[in-house]
């Protein structure tokens, strides 16, 4: 493919008839019976080279939050009709805008986008990472102090104690886990030569108050604590629960954001 306006003037001067096949504001494309060596021969010519700006507004643009968005959609009111679609996927939600799409107005280019990258935080990214999983007594309790802060409920001193309690008696073996009428779950340790018998108490759950996505507010994420033992050995671990809900929430946060910024309806689907 040729593009370049040379090889079609070269054509023409042949006396061979090319004929418009595609075209844009910026590219029109043709296709020359005979002019090469086959028995046609495309040709692409860029209609805005040599120009100081491009002729219309297009490209893909990625944001990471809804006021990002509202205000490249305000920047650039003037592209053509807009259209905001949303696919509420619970685990890869969407928002993209097309800004020169089809409306009222006409038929657009629907070139010109904007889309929101949902990213997780850091923090979320470190509890969703552990989610389900056992740990060592010793590893859990460097995990809970490292990330204390996150946890809402019960007090941080109670998970400090928990967390200050697996780390000392980290070489007894375990008897059991008994679940308590308060609804703690109770775990009885042997005696060994520096530690004595014992038990340990913890919440059957705990509240993080956690902002999943990149530009969110915080939210409530209830957690339910996991056990086993393994060879007299305590593993622990959390699960977290009602992600489905969670995010469904977080998605219904984007919009309503999205629809006051903007004063624009969010569709349910995916563009064009």
């Amino acid at each position: 493919m040729d593009f370049n306006v040379e090889a079609l003037i070269e054509a023409v001067r042949s006396g061979m008839v090319p004929f418009e096949v595609a075209s844009t504001a910026s590219r029109k494309t043709f296709i020359v019976p005979g002019f090469g060596p086959h028995a046609s021969h495309t040709v692409e010519i860029d209609m805005e080279a040599g120009h100081p700006q491009p002729s219309r507004k297009s490209g893909a643009v990625t944001v990471f939050d809804a006021a990002s968005f509202n205000q490249v959609l305000a920047d650039n009111a003037d592209a053509g009709s807009i259209a905001i679609y949303m696919d509420r996927h619970p685990e890869k939600p969407r928002v993209v805008a097309v800004m020169n799409g089809n409306g009222k107005g006409g038929p657009g280019w629907g070139d010109f986008r904007v889309e929101i990258a949902f990213r997780k935080t850091v923090q979320w990214s470190k509890w969703s990472a552990l989610d389900g999983k056992l740990m060592q007594q010793v590893a859990f309790a460097e995990f809970l102090e490292e990330n204390m802060e996150d946890v809402v409920e019960p007090a941080g001193a109670l998970l400090l104690e928990i967390a200050t309690y697996l780390t000392s008696v980290r070489t007894v073996n375990f008897r059991s886990g008994i679940r308590l009428s308060s609804g703690a779950i109770q775990f009885q340790h042997d005696e060994t030569d520096d530690v004595q018998a014992g038990e340990l108490s913890v919440p059957e759950e705990f509240t993080l108050g956690i902002s999943p996505i990149f530009g969110l507010a915080s939210y409530l994420v209830p957690c339910r604590f996991r056990w086993r033992l393994i060879d007299r050995k305590l593993h622990l671990g959390f699960k977290l629960q009602r992600i489905e809900t969670l995010m469904a929430k977080i998605v219904e946060d984007v919009i309503s954001k999205i629809e006051r910024g903007a004063n624009i309806s969010v569709l349910d689907g995916l563009p064009p």
